[in-house]
Formats: structure tokens, sequence, C-alpha cells
């Protein structure tokens, strides 16, 4: 496995590891906001709705632009941004504020991450490369939705978000050692 794929998983891995702190417990906190339970399927939906179409509007963009790791780089520090940003939320208008701001920093990364990540491939591993990210990316999902429980139930929804914000901001450093591997190959 190539240092560029190598990167590119743990940034990534790192990201999901941290998202997974929070998202299980998602509805919990949608229901201190407010106590109405379609309030978590319509705050979850305006979340997903507004991804597939920064997703959509990122993507279209990103095809012109050469240097997709900056991107990335970008996408993981507004995603940390984001997740400390939740610190500020006491209502439902706020979270859907919140969630846009997340949805940009998703709706960046995202193409270029899966554009970055197959055009690094190692020839004749390719599957098993995308098996390491499908099936890392679970790992740490599960592991990080584990561990929010445990930091919900022992401290709260707002050591959570720091410590996303902490575990998203390293991606984002991670990440920045993708921009120093492409100058390498630009010399």
């Amino acid at each position: 496995m190539n240092a560029k794929i190598r990167y590119l998983l743990l940034a990534n891995y790192l990201n999901l590891f941290a998202f997974a702190f929070f998202t299980p417990l998602f509805a919990l906190f949608v229901t201190d906001l407010n106590p109405n339970p379609e309030f978590v399927g319509i705050a979850w939906g305006v979340a997903m709705y507004t991804a597939a179409l920064m997703m959509l509007v990122f993507g279209r963009y990103e095809d012109r632009i050469k240097n997709k790791e900056k991107l990335i780089v970008a996408g993981y520090f507004l995603m940390a941004a984001g997740a400390l940003s939740y610190l500020l939320v006491s209502d439902i208008k706020e979270l859907f504020a919140v969630q846009l701001f997340n949805a940009i920093g998703l709706g960046m990364l995202t193409p270029a991450w899966r554009t970055v990540y197959a055009n690094a491939e190692d020839r004749g591993k390719e599957t098993k490369e995308w098996a390491f990210m499908e099936g890392g990316d679970r790992f740490f999902i599960a592991t990080g939705a584990i561990i929010g429980g445990f930091i919900l139930k022992y401290y709260s929804f707002k050591a959570i978000f720091v410590v996303m914000a902490l575990l998203q901001l390293v991606a984002g450093l991670v990440a920045l050692r993708l921009l120093q591997s492409r100058q390498l190959l630009d010399e």
C-alpha cells in the first residue's frame, strides 16, 4: 500500500471515528432541543439532503481543480469547526445551521477524497485497498459509536463535540501530508 493511500485511510478513519461518537446519539441530542420525535427525522433529513446537494455541487466544481488534496484538507478542517459549532446549538434552527456548515465540509471532502483515493490505488491491489477503506470505515465507526456512548454517559455532549473536533483536526493535519507528497511529485 503506497503512502498516499495510507494517509488517505488514516485521515478518513480518524474523521469517521470522531463522527461516529455523535451519529448514534443524534436522536438524543435533538430530543433535548425539541421533544417532538418528528424533529429527529426532519433534522437528520435536512443533514442528509444538504450533504447530498453539497456533494453534487462540489463534485461538479472539483472536476476543474487540479489539486484536490487541498479540498480534502479544507474539508477536514471545516468538519472540525462544525463539530465545535455544535457547542453553540440551543435550538432546532441553530442545529440546522450547523448541519448546513458540516454539509459544506462533507460536500467538499467526499468527491475529492474518493477521486484522489481512486487515482492513488496500486495497480493490481485495487480490491484490497477498497476493502481496507470500507472495512476500516466500519471498524472505526463501530468503535467510535461505542466510545461515544461512554463519553456521553460519563461526561456530556460537549465533551463529545470537543473530542470530535480534535480528532477531525488531526485528520486534517494527516491530510496535509497529501499536499507534501503531491509537491514532491510536482517537482
